[in-house]
């Protein structure tokens, strides 16, 4: 008996010390699932915060795309379902928007596409679709100044609507047609007077006016779009005659377009700015018979207009300015040239700061003043401002530019008023072998300084200063004619034997 309860004690406490290790072993099996638990949490949190950093830096075009692209419940992609009536209704939105920011590239692809929308919503043959095509036109040469593009956009509007007229044509729509009728004819001759194919521009105006006083009679049209259209009208007729030196004509336009645009806007509204401009142009052209001082005076009253105006760009208003600057050093001496000087350094610190020193504006801007400063006997002031810009119009324009060829040949011709014969000719030089590139050899430019050089070279002092180089002597070296006289070798043969 004793044996077997000792026993029996041993057992039980092999049993207690069993449980014993068994609830040690589960309680660290439990603290380690609630550790790898945290852990995984921490770590769940973690990814949470990181999608959601970035989720919210996803740009507005990221989130635009996974719009479109919404999947379904299936799990396939989604299609765009908007009607394309209205997609018509947002391309036209964001058009008029980039035109009027003057963004040219985000413009002309919202035309296009309104374009292609007016395709699929009118079908071909309808008179919106040619509306659509006369405002692609009128974006390129608006916006890009390409006049092939307009041309042609406008000759397919007027195909279209020709085909669209029908006997029997709404009280609505009749008005609309003969509008559309009315912008291609303009946008077609506005293109035309910048291809130089003057006839048919002239043509294409006639008809936009035949058109408009057919329009105007009828009752849906209002007056402030019969004015608006005239000045139109007018405007582009005035240019075209300016074009063709048709200059008594160019100005009774200008001086009609200058009363419609009063009568309209007001005396010191905007857009009687390019009318003054076209005016002072016109009056410049007319060569032994120019009354430069009625051109500083248009000059005069449209920058007096752009300075006023704040809200137009320092560039768009700096315009006239250059403009009077550059009347003022042509017509007078002394006092107005420290004037016009005086404005074309405005101009240029406006444009250095705004457009940059390698810009386009600057450049030419520079070009005026070094001028001004051969007009006003400061040669040395003018042939270092010429110099400093030959490499900014290498950048802008390219080493073999015409620019840059009429800088180094202005830059000769200073030298050679000043009797410095050595450094004209070797700017002359320079300008010539880029003239050669740029135009040929057969260039009335190029044979124009070719003929210059030889004049200088033909002063011995001068040529025996400038050696002749390889080019010279192959030049002047006598043609390599491939046929031989066989009386020659005959005779040659003879002497032989």
């Amino acid at each position: 008996m004793p044996n077997e309860s000792g026993g029996s004690h041993t057992d039980r406490s092999e049993i207690d010390a069993g449980d014993s290790t068994d609830r040690t072993k589960s309680g660290l099996d439990t603290q380690r699932t609630t550790r790898s638990q945290q852990s995984m949490d921490d770590n769940d949190t973690m990814t949470d915060d990181s999608e959601q950093v970035e989720t919210n830096n996803l740009d507005s075009s990221a989130r635009r795309r996974r719009r479109k692209k919404q999947t379904s419940r299936n799990g396939i992609n989604g299609i765009d379902m908007t009607p394309p009536d209205r997609l018509l209704r947002h391309a036209e939105r964001r058009a008029k928007k980039y035109m009027e920011k003057k963004k040219a590239s985000s413009a002309i692809k919202e035309l296009i596409r309104c374009t292609a929308l007016a395709r699929i919503v009118y079908r071909d043959g309808h008179w919106k679709l040619a509306s659509s095509y006369v405002n692609l036109a009128q974006g390129y040469f608006d916006l890009k100044g390409y006049a092939a593009q307009t041309e042609y956009h406008c000759e397919t509007a007027i195909a279209i609507l020709r085909q669209s007229v029908q006997p029997a044509q709404s009280s609505t729509d009749r008005p609309k047609i003969r509008e559309v009728f009315i912008r291609a004819y303009y946008n077609m001759a506005r293109a035309l007077g910048t291809l130089k194919k003057y006839q048919a521009a002239e043509q294409a105006l006639t008809k936009a006016e035949n058109i408009f006083h057919e329009w105007i009679k009828l009752p849906q049209v209002s007056e402030d779009d019969m004015e608006t259209t005239e000045i139109q009208l007018s405007l582009a007729s005035a240019r075209l005659n300016a074009r063709q030196e048709k200059f008594p004509l160019a100005t009774s336009y200008y001086e009609k377009v200058l009363d419609l645009t009063k009568r309209r806007y007001g005396n010191e509204a905007i857009q009687l700015i390019p009318v003054y401009q076209g005016l002072g142009r016109v009056e410049q052209s007319k060569g032994k018979h120019a009354d430069h001082e009625t051109a500083i005076e248009y000059y005069l009253q449209a920058h007096t207009i752009a300075s006023a105006n704040k809200s137009l760009s320092i560039t768009y208003k700096h315009t006239p300015l250059l403009q009077l600057s550059k009347s003022l050093s042509i017509t007078y001496k002394h006092t107005p040239l420290l004037q016009a000087e005086s404005y074309l350094n405005e101009c240029l610190t406006t444009y250095q700061v705004k457009c940059g020193p390698n810009s386009e504006k600057t450049l030419r801007v520079q070009d005026e003043l070094a001028r001004l400063m051969v007009r006003s006997d400061r040669q040395p002031e003018s042939i270092k401002m010429l110099r400093s810009t030959i490499e900014a119009k290498s950048e802008v324009y390219g080493d073999l530019s015409p620019e840059v060829a009429d800088t180094w040949k202005l830059i000769g011709s200073i030298h050679l008023s000043q009797g410095d014969t050595e450094k004209g000719l070797r700017c002359l030089k320079k300008c010539y072998n880029i003239e050669c590139l740029v135009y040929g050899t057969n260039s009335r430019k190029t044979k124009d300084t070719q003929r210059t050089i030889d004049l200088l070279l033909a002063n011995p002092t001068v040529a025996s200063k400038h050696k002749k180089g390889k080019g010279d002597d192959i030049k002047n070296r006598p043609r390599f004619n491939s046929i031989v006289n066989t009386s020659t070798v005959g005779a040659h043969k003879s002497q032989m034997y």
